[in-house]
């Protein structure tokens, strides 16, 4: 069997695009490299094994994103993605370089090349974020969430995921049911099991991101309160949370805005992420119209996450 990898220099600002879009042409696993997170350079020296600064060094400004697949045609996947992110400058998403390359790797090289750039690393006051493989010291007040992203979006170190993790830190009180919408990985579902959580439902339309949450819920022990089911959005969620999560992107969460208050309670919060700053505003605007209360905006790099309840009457 051949093994290929896809290289793209893009911009910070089209991390989830281009990765969505590397899935969607059949990468069986995505790797970014990106200096400029913050988790890379505000780190205290000697205080993590983190990462090796030589593997985040880039010779342009922004990111490099690599795609890895098995049997396929190399080159057209790598002229059709090309096209498809130079499409994204229609949706207003600066897409930097946009130079795509490829190249043949060996199968030991493609399962675990990967797996060099993550290691464990906190969020919040609690958190510790820890690759299933790693070894991780602890404190007694560290609550560590063990993770094998797969083929699935969400190890922790983005932005986005991150951001929805410090908000399910501060909002969620341990009796609440949480419903993740667009769970990938799960971790957003594991941080609120940890953190206390009644009851924990997730939800993806990915198949693959489905069976991995299912795993990585095991896999931190909490598969008696977590229920992870396939299918679209809120469509298979009859329940109601008092906090519903969603780490997507500003149009799908506009949309899902709509229906959102049929799977929340009185009073419930709505924690939606995947937000580049150029659509926050508008995102603030369309939930208002929707009458739901801004209860909390945090903005991180190129990224916000937006806090909201909905207004009764």
């Amino acid at each position: 069997m051949s093994w290929y990898e896809i290289n793209i220099k893009t911009s910070e600002a089209a991390i989830d695009a281009v990765t969505n879009l590397l899935y969607g042409y059949g990468a069986t696993g995505v790797m970014i490299n990106n200096p400029n997170d913050e988790d890379f350079t505000n780190q205290e020296l000697g205080k993590w094994d983190y990462y090796d600064p030589q593997n985040l060094k880039l010779d342009f400004e922004g990111v490099l994103i690599t795609g890895y697949f098995d049997d396929c045609n190399i080159e057209e996947v790598a002229i059709n993605l090309k096209e498809s992110i130079d499409n994204l400058t229609d949706f207003n998403i600066p897409i930097g370089l946009n130079e795509v390359t490829h190249k043949a790797i060996y199968a030991s090289d493609w399962e675990n090349e990967w797996k060099k750039y993550f290691k464990p690393f906190r969020l919040g006051n609690h958190i510790v974020i820890k690759p299933s493989w790693e070894t991780f010291e602890t404190k007694d007040e560290d609550l560590v969430i063990e993770i094998d992203p797969g083929n699935a979006f969400g190890s922790g170190t983005h932005e986005t995921t991150s951001m929805c993790i410090e908000m399910i830190e501060k909002y969620m009180k341990p009796s609440d049911t949480v419903i993740d919408v667009g769970c990938g990985s799960g971790i957003l579902a594991i941080a609120a099991g940890k953190l206390g959580a009644k009851e924990v439902i997730a939800v993806d339309i990915d198949e693959n991101a489905v069976l991995t949450a299912r795993e990585n819920l095991k896999l931190n022990g909490l598969e008696e309160i977590s229920d992870v089911r396939h299918g679209d959005l809120i469509k298979v969620v009859p329940e109601k949370a008092e906090l519903v999560v969603a780490n997507i992107i500003a149009d799908i969460i506009v949309k899902f805005s709509d229906d959102v208050e049929s799977i929340m309670k009185a009073d419930a919060l709505f924690v939606s992420s995947g937000l580049i700053l150029d659509k926050v505003d508008w995102v603030i605007e369309e939930l208002m119209k929707r009458q739901f209360e801004i209860v909390e905006v945090m903005k991180k790099g190129e990224w916000a996450v937006v806090v909201s309840r909905k207004v009764k009457g």
